[in-house]
């Protein structure tokens, strides 16, 4: 049985990659529609504006990050073998995206202080993933908060300098760090 997509999943499924593939700013409304098939009263039937799309957009890819992201960490059965594995699911992502960065920081760019609502759904995105590492070094070696910080910190500019230089050395670089960090406190 064939498995039809309604108006809204169709509109979201093509803003998630136009979004990403050519940005926020430059995409238009008007290509979503053509892209999805889709009328513009359904648009704002379920979106409202462009503006709840991008909002949308950016809770899809928190869910969809999240669950990739802790399935890839699942099999890891200690605090460090989760934190490195973190870098690693970083290096495969980048790669199969192409080295287009962080779609959260990406949005975050183009909006600037134009959009508080999608800004603070991007906030939500970054304090989970720092979150993350917060509780998983303290596994380590209790509550330092400035370990995890950095770690985290390490984490983020990884993805920024590879999108920049288009390779992966600064997530190996970034690992290799965050190795010598966890071995200096476990």
């Amino acid at each position: 049985m064939k498995n039809i997509l309604g108006p809204k999943e169709r509109i979201l499924i093509t803003a998630y990659q136009l979004f990403y593939t050519q940005g926020y700013n430059v995409t238009g409304i008007n290509q979503i529609l053509k892209e999805s098939k889709v009328a513009k009263a359904s648009l704002y039937t379920h979106f409202g504006s462009k503006e709840d799309l991008g909002i949308e957009y950016v809770k899809k890819v928190r869910t969809d990050w999240f669950l990739l992201f802790d399935d890839y960490l699942k099999d890891n059965d200690t605090a460090v073998a989760k934190i490195l594995a973190a870098f690693d699911f970083l290096e495969k992502t980048i790669v199969v995206n192409d080295f287009k960065g962080c779609r959260f920081l990406n949005l975050l760019a183009e909006i600037d202080q134009s959009s508080p609502r999608m800004q603070l759904q991007i906030v939500q995105h970054k304090n989970k993933v720092r979150l993350f590492f917060k509780n998983t070094v303290a596994e380590v070696e209790g509550q330092n908060t400035s370990t995890s910080d950095t770690i985290y910190l390490l984490f983020e500019a990884a993805i920024i300098e590879s999108k920049v230089y288009h390779d992966i050395w600064p997530i190996l670089a970034a690992k290799q760090a965050v190795q010598k960090i966890l071995n200096k406190t476990s």
